[in-house]
């Protein structure tokens, strides 16, 4: 069994690794993450301290690229947090991508329940990259 994380390990200014998920700041502004496998509650807050340190880091808005071809089933806790967290300040686009049906799902449900217009979901990362550079 695969021993959980407790918390983030800053491999750099820029760059945070959580257990399997890996997050890093462009220099384009873009908060660039690759989640894997599922988050539980304790996991949730977690990913959010990560993004909260990203937003420390850049003036103004940060946009978001989520690469969630390799994602799990997040708690209901963890799903609030981070639609929560998307919804505040510090946050401009956020653009959700991957081919699991899983993804889907959850880009649907944060997508649906967000008071915010700037989340898309898309097949391929290109395509995402393209609308958050629009």
């Amino acid at each position: 069994m695969e021993e959980r994380p407790s918390e983030i390990k800053q491999v750099s200014e820029r760059k945070f690794w959580i257990g399997g998920n890996r997050f890093y700041l462009g220099e384009d502004n873009i908060l660039y993450g690759a989640v894997v496998g599922e988050a539980d509650d304790e996991m949730g807050i977690i990913l959010v301290s990560a993004i909260n340190k990203f937003k420390t880091i850049v003036e103004g808005k940060m946009d978001v690229l989520i690469d969630a071809n390799k994602v799990g089933k997040p708690s209901r806790k963890t799903r609030e947090r981070i639609r929560k967290n998307f919804e505040g300040e510090g946050i401009g686009k956020v653009a959700i991508f991957g081919m699991n049906p899983v993804v889907k799902v959850i880009a649907s449900f944060i997508m649906d329940v967000a008071d915010k217009e700037d989340i898309r979901f898309f097949k391929t990362k290109e395509e995402a990259l393209v609308w958050l550079k629009e």
